[in-house]
Formats: C-alpha cells, structure tokens, sequence
C-alpha cells in the first residue's frame, strides 16, 4: 500500500467518525413518517432499484430555502467507507436483496453463482469491496453454502465453492465482458450478478442494448442497478424529476432546464440555443462520467467561437478518466445552480449533500450520506474548482478532508435545519421510485428538440 493510498484510508475514516448515527437515525424515521402516508417509498417492481445515491445543492432566496438535484449514482460502492457500520449494514441489505435475486433466477447448468465486481483501475479503496464480500460469505454461510472471493480469472476459472466473487478492474473487463444466449458472460463463464454499473455500460451488445430497454428481466444476469441508464445520463435523470414534478413539491425542489446533446453538432447547436436565449449560465457533463470528470461550464455571455474548444476541453478530461473506449455522448446540457455558499476555511464555499439509498422489504430506505466542500472559495469565475465538489476531484486527487458526515455540527455549518435533511431524505426516496415506475418510458423518450424547463 503506498503512503497515498494510507492518507486516504486515513482520511475516509476520519470522515466516517465525523457521522453522527444518532441523528442519521432521527433524520430516516421522520422521513419514512413522512413518506408513508403517500406511500411515496414503496416500490411497484422490486427487482428494479437495490442502491443508490443523490447528490443536492441548496438554493436560498429571502431565507427560504430549495434543493435541486445534481444527479443520480447507481450500483457502485465506492467510497461507502464513510458512513457508518450501522449505516453500512443497511445500504448492503440493497446489494443483499440484488444477490438473493441472483439465487432465485439462477439458470446455471451446475447451479453455482459467479458474482462480478467491478472496481477503477488502482483503485485505493478497494478494500470496500472486500468489507461487504465478508459480510456476504457470513450470511451465504448460515445458508449452508460455500463462497470465495477471487482476483484473477485463471485461479477461479473452475472454483469449486457454490458462490464465487471475482473482483476484476475495468480495464480487463472491458477486453474480457460480452452478452450471449441471454447471459452477460466473463470469458467463458455465465455470471449471475453484476456489482458496478461501470460492468453493464461496457457490454457491446446489441442485443443485450435492446433488452435493457425493453425487457431486461429476459436476462438471465441481476444487474444490481437494471435502471443504469437513467443514473448514467443525466438528462434522463433530470427527465424522472420532471415526470415525478407533482410529487416533489411539497418536499421543496428546485427545477433546471436542461437538454440532451445527441452528437457533437446537436451539442453545438445547444450550446449556442442557451446562450443566446437564457441569462443563465449553463454547464455540459458527458454521459455516465463521474468525480466531475468533462464538467465544462458555459457562461452565459460565452462567445460561440469558443465552443468547439470547451467541447475538446470536456472530451480530453473525460478520455483521460475513463479511457478512448467510452463515448461521452449523448451530453447534458443544462442550467447552472444558483447554489448557497458556507463559511469554510477562512472563504465562501460551495458544497453539496449526498444522501445513500437501499432497499428494503420492497420499500426504498433513505441511510444517510456526506456533505462535499469544493476545493477552492467561489469568486464567481466560472473555475470549476470553484464548484466541483466530487471528493474523487475530475483531476484525480482525491481528498476526503473535504466530506462531513451528517450530523447536528455540519446541519448547522451549512445553515441548515433538520427539516431540510427530511425533504432531501424523501427527494431521493421519490426520484428513484418515479425513475422505476416510469422507467422505460424515460429511457424510450425521444423528443430532445428543445430544452426542458
């Protein structure tokens, strides 16, 4: 382990201790009060959401405050070292729920499971996913079967348990991932259950492309977020907001236009629509990027000239993450926050709040999360370090010294109340349950003409 990835390990725990489960505790149970008399949590398809995440800003005008939703995060498990064990236990009942799918479908000629994990490339927090494999090979014990966790194909290839955990990087599992006969195949092996989402966007196929969004439960593979696509592009994130618009009222969110950029020069022509006829600034994310990774800001007095550039800027930002093998299209496009600022480290600073979600008995149960400080005080230049807050930062640094855990210390940082951690608990509760009830008609919409507002 190098002295990096010890600071960092160091740093999450850190993060961890700054949670206060007391007060997570209390913040859940007046959400699901809440949520309960609407039935607003419960899910009509089971199979369709186990975990997730949702990143908020807060807007504050005349003291009344908003929360607009940055995006949507599905099946991966990084970083989860920062919540607690009692916040943990619950987010892996999610993932607990995915693998009990997986034994119940399980269409294997010698009724074994292989379960693939996908992690990063040098990856320093791997040792999460060992955490909850353990905590898997306990229960799948006291079922009375056998399990093992593998780093390497060829030591696995035959494995003689009755469960197998692979743990393999992205990089082999794109040389190595395909679909046939119905199953997501490793090389020559039938997997039962895809852990990170990063393994279902990498299947170069067109079948199994077409089934995603149409049928996917004809795959014979749990993948444990099945509605990826919408948590990977983000207009289609921003497009569940907008069929769940009624719902979400009474919990205090705040809209964004936005708009999706199918190619390059329907990008441009966006680009250019927004400028020309908005005052607000706008920003363009590509599709299925993470830790701010191709986040470009576009200024609302931005010069057209200068587009193709800040397209080339967001695309080497992007390929320098995750690869020429990964498209960033279609891109979203849409309206920049007008988001609050704390008091930190002797400046103003924007910051965002995480919340983690997991399943549980077929219901959707809010867990708790972090908040993330941007690395530099906002002057208003557009900088993107003024305003990316992703702890894994989109140049590769990742400084957990800028997560709080929730808690009463950081309600009160953030000049918030807790009735405002309850709206934003049943936010994400409602955005994933909308995005399950109206999947297919979110991932099937067509109509990216114009901007939505």
């Amino acid at each position: 382990m190098s002295s990096e990835d010890s600071e960092l390990i160091k740093l999450m725990r850190q993060l961890k201790e700054s949670q206060d489960d007391y007060y997570n505790d209390y913040i859940r149970e007046k959400a699901l009060e809440k949520l309960e008399k609407s039935k607003d949590n419960y899910l009509s398809e089971s199979d369709m959401f186990y975990v997730g995440a949702i990143d908020f800003m807060v807007e504050e005008i005349n003291g009344q405050k908003k929360f607009f939703i940055l995006e949507t995060n599905g099946g991966s498990s990084r970083g989860l070292s920062c919540i607690t064990e009692k916040q943990q236990k619950i987010l892996y009942t999610g993932y607990w729920c995915a693998l009990e799918e997986s034994i119940k479908k399980n269409r294997r000629e010698d009724g074994k499971l292989l379960i693939l994990v996908g992690v990063p490339i040098d990856d320093a927090l791997l040792y999460e996913k060992f955490i909850y494999i353990e905590l898997f090979k306990k229960k799948l014990s006291a079922m009375g079967y056998t399990a093992k966790e593998y780093t390497d194909f060829e030591s696995m290839q035959n494995f003689p348990e009755d469960v197998a955990f692979l743990v393999v990087d992205y990089r082999k599992i794109s040389a190595d991932i395909s679909y046939k006969d119905s199953w997501i195949m490793y090389r020559d092996q039938k997997v039962n259950l895809l852990l990170g989402d990063g393994i279902a966007r990498r299947i170069r196929n067109d079948k199994f492309k077409q089934l995603i969004r149409t049928d996917f439960r004809q795959i014979h593979t749990v993948i444990a977020n099945p509605i990826y696509l919408v948590t990977d592009d983000k207009s289609l994130t921003y497009l569940a907001e907008f069929y769940a618009k009624e719902k979400m009222e009474k919990y205090r969110v705040k809209y964004l236009k936005f708009s999706k950029g199918l190619d390059e020069k329907d990008l441009l022509q966006k680009m250019d629509y927004v400028v020309k006829n908005y005052k607000e600034n706008f920003i363009i994310k590509p599709n299925g990027g993470s830790g701010g990774a191709g986040i470009i800001p576009i200024s609302s007095d931005e010069d057209p000239a200068n587009f193709n550039e800040l397209i080339e800027k967001s695309k080497e930002e992007f390929f320098k993450k995750f690869l020429k093998n990964r498209d960033p299209y279609p891109y979203t496009i849409m309206e920049m926050a007008n988001f609050s600022l704390i008091d930190w480290r002797g400046g103003k600073h924007t910051f965002d709040i995480r919340i983690y979600l997991s399943q549980q008995e077929g219901k959707i149960v809010p867990i708790g999360g972090l908040t993330r400080i941007a690395r530099n005080a906002y002057r208003g230049t557009l900088d993107k370090q003024e305003f990316v807050v992703n702890l894994s930062g989109y140049d590769g640094h990742v400084e957990a010294d800028r997560g709080l855990g929730i808690s009463p210390k950081m309600r009160d940082l953030l000049n918030l109340s807790d009735e405002d951690f309850v709206d934003m608990f049943c936010i994400g509760v409602v955005l994933f349950k909308d995005a399950v009830d109206n999947y297919y008609k979110i991932i099937n919409f067509n109509d990216w003409s114009k901007i939505i507002e």
